[in-house]
């Protein structure tokens, strides 16, 4: 991939999307009972209540990302993208693991340290407001990393890869969700950062859980304002409205790798 077509590809998403776009959401998400039995009606026994997430992560994403990590015996585990920080959390206690996670948004942040206060066996945790391409954080200071259905939203994605390769100790695995349209090959980033070993699959069944997500959401949408706020909801609303159209040609995917 040239960088003509990184900047095409940055310019194309942002249009549409900022890194920041959850931040409403994020920060009002525990008023929203109604948000929370939406996810739990539609992933039933497969939704990770403990958690507490906002998105479509699922009980086997995170026993996916636990079987991958835990060979690796990781001891200092990133998260980017955190969110409110209840997938990093429970990696962490399944590898045994301290956990730093990382979010562009503070009020995530902030929700992510008060989640961990209640966390049943919380492992170590620190959580920072920083951007994905430059989390400030110490060079080598990890041995494993992950990611939830974040870093599709990061425009500058070489930079990225780069901050995740320089935090990362060498033979480190990596392992995260995201969307992946057919002309976006996510080993044009990860590469030339320093990764080897690329493995992508498609997550079966994830397109059809989250069209029954978006309905819901649209038929809940002014219960959802009463309870999280209008700017809340019309974030919601919004992506449920516009994301269905791309569903069939844009997959979700888990991508795992290893720093060289």
């Amino acid at each position: 991939m040239t960088s003509t077509d990184t900047r095409s590809e940055a310019g194309a998403q942002s249009s549409i999307v900022h890194e920041d776009r959850y931040r409403p959401v994020l920060a009002n998400q525990h008023a929203s009972p109604t948000l929370r039995a939406i996810y739990q009606d539609v992933y039933g026994a497969d939704y990770p209540a403990e958690v507490d997430p906002f998105g479509f992560v699922t009980l086997a994403d995170l026993r996916c990302f636990a079987e991958f990590l835990e060979p690796s015996e990781v001891t200092r585990l990133l998260d980017i993208g955190c969110g409110r920080g209840g997938p990093g959390l429970w990696v962490a206690r399944e590898l045994g693991a301290s956990l730093t996670g990382v979010d562009v948004v503070p009020e995530a942040v902030t929700e992510a340290a008060r989640l961990a206060e209640s966390f049943e066996d919380a492992p170590p945790a620190v959580f920072h407001a920083a951007s994905a391409t430059g989390t400030g954080l110490p060079e080598g200071a990890y041995d494993g990393a992950m990611s939830v259905d974040a870093l599709w939203m990061v425009l500058d994605k070489p930079a990225a890869f780069a901050e995740l390769a320089r935090l990362l100790t060498p033979g480190s695995p990596l392992i995260f969700t995201t969307w992946a349209p057919p002309h976006l090959d996510y080993a044009w980033f990860l590469e030339p950062a320093g990764f080897e070993d690329i493995v992508t699959e498609e997550i079966t069944g994830s397109a059809e859980r989250q069209l029954a997500v978006y309905e819901r959401i649209c038929g809940a949408r002014d219960v959802l304002a009463r309870e999280m706020g209008e700017e809340a909801a019309r974030v919601l609303a919004d992506e449920a409205a516009d994301a269905p159209r791309l569903l069939a040609t844009v997959p979700r995917v888990v991508i795992s790798a290893f720093r060289s």
